[in-house]
């Protein structure tokens, strides 16, 4: 047998009857027990509420006679009432029994307009008959997805936030906010794919249902929300956010197969854009066109490197990404591939190269508010030159490619930008890293120290700190940790690799074998 809990103001004030209401004052009583709630129209010492009472009135009738409020708030804290909420008074409430509330420590709510005899009921139903009033509540609230005819999350995720007058939201991987309301996690725990989960670490609970696509997969999404409702509405949160999460879970299946498909299509076309012989041109520019594309004119071609993201979650990514490209200025097509995205921007006439700095300037913010928004991910985006139709665009691609892959073998940050003109002696030096003799000689090289440390924590620290020229100092501030430890780690892997890093050609061997690592990662 569950034992229910006392219910306290702060809890009704919680509940969906009194997602509209405004506390005026009092706030210091509302841990306050509520034990009964009554409707009045009017409150004197004659009738006074009972202890513990929770005193609608309804302030139709009071008029401009606004003193009757300070009466009732007197009456009512003498009495030992749990609150006092006062609805339907068509006038501004001064500050006067504001004070008078705060004085009390007698919670004094407000709320402007409602069927009082419905507001009580259902109050009283919370109070009391919880069950009775879930029941009602998952009604309507299949009542309501059933008459969508599907609908989109957003819509399932308002209407329950609104039944239950609590946040609700949408997360995915690493916690990033998909709809709803934003919900801050802070490292409260999350339910396992299994089971609906509840934290009460914090000051209001978080409720957590997973959603998981397909049968094996991991975990896509978590549906959250957080409340400091009764017992109650506790459980009323639960059941809705557990019918949510199956709801969901078609709803986002089916935008996966839709998705997937789309993907497909606009994978074909550009592969065959990239493949295809003089004697198909027509055909590619009919898909073209049936795609909205154009290779008219010049194109500057765009690469995305991603690392931390599978391929469903590249497609998963793709029309935010294409929203952020293009509310900088880089609208143009994109296209779904193994380490990332490929596309390009399509300009009637010759762009000037003075522009070429401003379009690194802007893909650089794309990528940095990227990967802001998604933790555990990474994201370089190389820049090609821009060339005439078709033929041209297949090249300024290849180009874009291979700047975006220096681009992210040179970075230690998590995102950054390349144009294919400013890397110079890079690319030559990257063609001989990106030969399968120098990958097989870096990995030799390197392997005692993957074999030290699995995790590669100890081969990122040797990246680091060759990267910020053998200073201790400035690696420690890249990677958030004492100088004292790169130190230790430093001396741990000089004396694995029986190395001198005193030595300047040893550095740069080192150096150069960590990069080609990263790029194979």
């Amino acid at each position: 047998m569950v034992v229910e809990r006392p219910t306290t103001v702060g809890q009704l004030l919680a509940s969906p009857a009194l997602a509209t209401a405004t506390v005026l004052g009092g706030s210091r009583g509302l841990s306050a027990t509520v034990s009964d709630v009554s409707l009045r129209t009017v409150v004197d010492r004659e009738a006074a509420p009972r202890p513990g009472e929770m005193v609608v009135l309804d302030a139709t009738t009071i008029g401009e006679h606004q003193y009757q409020l300070d009466v009732a708030l007197r009456v009512s804290a003498d009495a030992g009432a749990s609150a006092l909420v006062v609805a339907n008074h068509g006038f501004e409430v001064g500050l006067g029994p504001r004070r008078l509330a705060d004085r009390f420590d007698l919670p004094f709510v407000s709320l402007v307009e409602s069927d009082s005899m419905e507001l009580t009921h259902r109050l009283r139903a919370s109070l009391w008959a919880a069950d009775v009033e879930q029941a009602a509540v998952v009604e309507d609230f299949l009542a309501k997805i059933g008459a969508m005819r599907l609908g989109t999350p957003h819509e399932v995720i308002a209407l329950i936030s609104d039944l239950c007058a609590s946040p609700v939201g949408l997360i995915g991987r690493g916690n990033d906010h998909v709809a709803g309301s934003e919900i801050s996690i802070d490292g409260r725990r999350l339910a396992s794919s299994t089971a609906h989960g509840v934290d009460r670490s914090g000051t209001m609970a978080l409720h957590s249902t997973a959603i998981v696509i397909a049968p094996g997969e991991e975990t896509a999404y978590w549906l959250v929300g957080e409340s400091r409702a009764s017992n109650g509405g506790q459980r009323l949160l639960q059941t809705l956010m557990q019918i949510g999460a199956w709801y969901l879970t078609a709803l986002l299946a089916s935008g996966r197969v839709r998705a997937e498909s789309d993907a497909r299509r606009r994978i074909a076309v550009f592969n065959e854009i990239l493949d295809t012989s003089e004697l198909l041109e027509r055909d590619i520019r009919q898909q073209l066109h049936e795609l909205g594309w154009s290779a008219a004119g010049w194109n500057t071609g765009l690469h995305i490197k991603i690392r931390g993201a599978d391929a469903a979650r590249i497609i998963e990514l793709h029309p935010e990404l294409r929203s952020r490209l293009r509310s900088h200025g880089l609208e143009g097509p994109l296209v779904e591939r193994n380490d990332g995205w490929s596309g390009w921007i399509n300009d009637p006439v010759e762009p000037a190269v003075d522009s070429y700095p401003d379009v690194v300037e802007r893909a650089a913010k794309v990528m940095d508010d990227f990967v802001m928004a998604h933790s555990g991910v990474e994201a370089h985006i190389g820049i090609g030159r821009p060339y005439a139709e078709l033929d041209g665009l297949r090249r300024t691609i290849t180009e874009a490619h291979e700047a975006a892959v220096i681009a992210s073998a040179r970075s230690g940050e998590r995102s950054g930008s390349a144009h294919i003109d400013h890397l110079g002696v890079q690319r030559v030096l990257m063609g001989w890293l990106g030969s399968e003799d120098f990958a097989h000689y870096a990995r030799s090289v390197l392997e005692p120290v993957l074999r030290l440390d699995p995790d590669q924590q100890m081969l990122h620290t040797l990246e680091v700190y060759l990267d910020c020229s053998c200073s201790t100092s400035d690696a420690a501030r890249q990677l958030s940790v004492h100088r004292n430890t790169v130190a230790n780690r430093v001396r741990k892997i000089a004396d694995v690799l029986d190395a001198h890093l005193e030595d300047p050609e040893t550095r740069l061997s080192l150096q150069l074998a960590c990069r080609v690592l990263r790029t194979n990662r």
